[in-house]
C-alpha cells in the first residue's frame, strides 16, 4: 500500500465517525485538516524529498522507500497539533531515516569484510566450493564455541546479528568499552584458529 492509498484511507476513517459522537468529531477535525496538510505536502513536496534522498543515499530506489517510511511515520504520529512545519519535519524524519539506513548498511559491510576474511573468497558456486564453505562454518562454530560466554554472546550479536556495540551493551548490560572489547578479541581468536 502505497502514501496515497494510506492518506485515503486515514481520510475515510475521520469522515466516518458517528454523528452521535460530537466530541470525537471536534477532536478529529484538526486531525482530518493535518491529513490534508500531510496529502498536500505530498503532492507538492515529494519529487523535492526524492531527489534530496537520492543524493543522501545514492540510489533512487532508497530513496523512494525512505521517503515513504517518513510519510507513514509522520500519519502514524499522534499529536499532529504539536508540529509546527509539517515539510521541516517531515524532511528531518526522512533524513533520519536515511541516516539509519546508511550507519546499517555500513556495519553490514564491515561484517561482510570480515567474514570475508574469515571464509575467503566465493566467486562461483560449485559443490567443492559449497562443501569447503560447510566445512569451514563448522569450524568456526567449534571455534565459537571455544570462546568465554559473554565474549562469544557478544561476538555473535555483532556478526550474525548485526547489533551495533551500543544495542549489544544494553541487551548484555555491558559498557560500550566492554563489547568492544569482546568482540575485538571475539574476531582475533576466529581468525588466529581459522588459520592454523
Amino acid at each position: 500500500m502505497n502514501v496515497k492509498q494510506r492518506l485515503r484511507l486515514v481520510r475515510t476513517k475521520n469522515e466516518k465517525l458517528s454523528p452521535r459522537d460530537d466530541s470525537s468529531r471536534q477532536g478529529n477535525t484538526a486531525d482530518g485538516d493535518h491529513h490534508k496538510e500531510i496529502t498536500a505536502l505530498y503532492q507538492d513536496y515529494n519529487e523535492t524529498l526524492v531527489r534530496y534522498l537520492t543524493i543522501r543515499l545514492r540510489s533512487r530506489q532508497d530513496a523512494v522507500e525512505v521517503a515513504q517510511e517518513a510519510y507513514i511515520r509522520l500519519i502514524r504520529r499522534e499529536n499532529l497539533k504539536d508540529i509546527d512545519c509539517f515539510q521541516s519535519f517531515l524532511f528531518r524524519t526522512a533524513t533520519n531515516i536515511s541516516i539509519d539506513l546508511q550507519r546499517q548498511r555500513a556495519r553490514q559491510a564491515k561484517n561482510f569484510a570480515s567474514s570475508k576474511f574469515l571464509l575467503g573468497d566465493v566467486d562461483e558456486i560449485t559443490p567443492e566450493r559449497t562443501l569447503n564453505a560447510r566445512q569451514k562454518i563448522s569450524a568456526l562454530k567449534e571455534v565459537l564455541e571455544d570462546l568465554p560466554p559473554k565474549c562469544r554472546e557478544a561476538f555473535m550479536l555483532y556478526k550474525f546479528k548485526n547489533l551495533g556495540h551500543m544495542e549489544i551493551a544494553e541487551k548484555m548490560g555491558l559498557s560500550v568499552s566492554s563489547v568492544r572489547k569482546y568482540i575485538a578479541r571475539g574476531l582475533a581468536f576466529c581468525i588466529h584458529e581459522m588459520n592454523k
